[in-house]
């Protein structure tokens, strides 16, 4: 019995060996297909280069990070920022974008096929303040969501202040489309105006009407105020959302002298005008100015000559 008892576990120790061993590998390439999931599903679009203060972000396959300088920043990331914090992001379609403090961006949509070529630049704000210069991608690729506007950026920068009821959108250079958003939509730009009439540029303070949600601010700091059902446009006061700068504010207000972007055609140069020259004045009146003179003389000689009539006599 005992020999049997022997035989039985050497004959059970190799294929315990074989398992033990090929656990590890198992193991491993778990490891290396979800890496290789999380890699996939985890779409790099730019990085963080500058990080001020306390920065958190959150990807919906891992837990909450912090952002340092120099991170990459993914696809539907969810970036927080807390107070006297801010973020600078640079995309790979060479948009810029900073996040002031105290602000909620999601990186909603990316879709990137080269300079001047159709795509998707979309992300959302809830809270805080933002601020976004475009990249080379097509025009009517960036959109921005906050919880009462859709803003299409059509180039070159805005400042975008938002609460839950109210934001303000500020208009630095070239042009911005505001549009009213319902909660919860993610409508495109393109698709919100197409009630409207005309190019987006003609579309200025058309959202009082009842059939365009639209509104297009052409000039530098004019701000749109957006609440529930209603736009709003003014001039923006000096620096009204300098939050989202790192480094000094500029004064935007400075190139309204270079607008409105249509101009109307010059006036026609008017003709040099010509010195004054005495001279040929002069000869021209001096012919007609001796035939005066001459006439002149010739009545005083008749006077002196012609001896005063005689009274007649008786």
């Amino acid at each position: 019995m005992a020999g049997a008892s022997l035989g039985t576990a050497q004959s059970f120790g190799p294929r315990v060996g074989f398992k033990l061993q090929f656990l590890p590998i198992v193991c491993a390439g778990i490891l290396l297909l979800s890496g290789a999931e999380f890699a996939w599903s985890q779409e790099r679009i730019g990085s963080a280069p500058i990080v001020i203060n306390n920065v958190e972000s959150d990807l919906p396959a891992l837990n909450k990070r912090t952002v340092v300088n120099g991170d990459d920043v993914f696809l539907n990331e969810i970036v927080l920022t807390g107070p006297d914090s801010k973020v600078h992001f640079a995309l790979n379609d060479n948009s810029n974008v900073t996040v002031g403090p105290n602000s909620a961006v999601k990186l909603d949509g990316f879709v990137y096929s080269g300079s001047n070529q159709p795509g998707t630049v979309a992300l959302s704000i809830t809270n805080g303040t933002l601020r976004f210069s475009t990249g080379d991608a097509n025009k009517r690729a960036y959109t921005i969501w906050t919880p009462t506007a859709a803003v299409g950026v059509r180039g070159r920068s805005l400042r975008i202040k938002t609460t839950p009821s109210e934001t303000k959108i500020i208009n630095e250079e070239g042009t911005a489309i505001v549009c009213l958003r319902k909660k919860g939509e993610y409508t495109p730009v393109e698709e919100l105006r197409r009630p409207c009439r005309g190019r987006e540029e003609e579309q200025v303070n058309l959202s009082a009407g009842k059939s365009c949600p639209c509104t297009a601010l052409l000039l530098p700091s004019q701000q749109a105020t957006v609440t529930v059902g209603e736009i709003a446009v003014a001039a923006a006061p000096l620096y009204a959302v300098s939050e989202p700068f790192i480094g000094p504010p500029k004064d935007f207000r400075l190139l309204a002298a270079d607008l409105p972007t249509k101009k109307p055609p010059p006036l026609p140069a008017a003709a040099p005008a010509t010195p004054f020259d005495p001279v040929p004045v002069a000869a021209a009146i001096l012919p007609f100015a001796a035939l005066g003179l001459l006439d002149g003389i010739g009545n005083a000689a008749s006077s002196e000559i012609t001896p005063p009539p005689q009274p007649l006599s008786p």
